[in-house]
């Protein structure tokens, strides 16, 4: 009995610092990606034109009379919101009203002064940036039957709930990469590596570390922290953010859907 405390800190010492429990990293969903046909790709240019020109009336015609806005929440354990929105009597009526569904707040008119030109420079820019950024355009399965200017990456939101509870990482700090990336044993690129973030997984941020600049920590599955360079890697979070189109009675495609995360 005598050896067992030694054996104990000789077993403490060899063992990795845990910064939280170990954890299985939430797969994601793959997008279902789509190949927007040639005349949705003229109908998006053709709006994307009437967009820079400020020329509602041209926007009005890829405008359904009716659009379904979709909102998620930083916080990936919160469903998404959807809701109707028109029909309205002026395009600008209605792109006033997606201005509200943008991912952030409108910019004020001084005191006095008219909200609408904001509201609808705030909408044009979203649906320009949109169009400028799209793709790899897929589906969402809150517009059925839409061609989406995102990837939608789906995932279990009970398993995310659950590993926050269980790790402790706010839902809003879980990030996936495109590409394999090596994490570092310390925020600094001559040091080794720690592990390897792997694609199609969900991992969480470690805010806690101390990393200078450009580097952050994460939490590999053994419960440990690596560091990544902002500056080598984007870590992403699954967050939903375009238009999605289908084709009206008319013959042309329309805006069926504007689907934005909150801040």
């Amino acid at each position: 009995m005598r050896l067992l405390p030694p054996l104990l800190a000789a077993l403490a010492l060899a063992s990795p610092a845990l910064a939280i429990e170990p954890y299985a990293p939430l797969p994601l969903q793959p997008a279902k990606v789509l190949i927007p046909p040639d005349d949705l790709l003229a109908d998006a240019a053709a709006l994307l034109a009437a967009v820079q020109a400020e020329d509602h009336e041209a926007i009005g015609r890829y405008l359904a009379p009716q659009i379904r806005v979709v909102d998620g929440a930083l916080e990936l354990h919160v469903k998404r919101f959807t809701e109707i929105l028109g029909p309205h009597e002026t395009p600008e009526a209605m792109l006033s009203d997606l201005a509200n569904y943008i991912g952030g707040d409108v910019e004020p008119p001084p005191p006095g002064g008219d909200p609408l030109p904001n509201r609808l420079r705030s909408e044009r820019l979203y649906i320009e940036q949109s169009l400028i950024y799209a793709g790899p355009w897929s589906a969402d399965p809150m517009i059925e039957g839409a061609i989406c200017t995102y990837p939608y990456f789906g995932y279990d939101i009970a398993g995310i709930t659950a590993l926050a509870e269980a790790t402790g990482v706010a839902s809003s700090s879980f990030v996936y990469v495109d590409e394999p990336y090596d994490l570092h044993a310390e925020p600094n690129g001559a040091s080794g590596i720690k592990g390897t973030l792997q694609t199609g997984l969900l991992y969480g941020l470690d805010y806690d570390a101390p990393a200078p600049g450009s580097w952050i920590g994460v939490y590999l599955p053994d419960g440990s922290t690596g560091f990544a360079d902002f500056d080598t890697v984007e870590l992403k979070k699954p967050y939903a953010s375009g238009i999605c189109f289908a084709k009206g009675e008319a013959g042309h495609w329309q805006i069926v859907a504007q689907v934005s995360t909150s801040l």
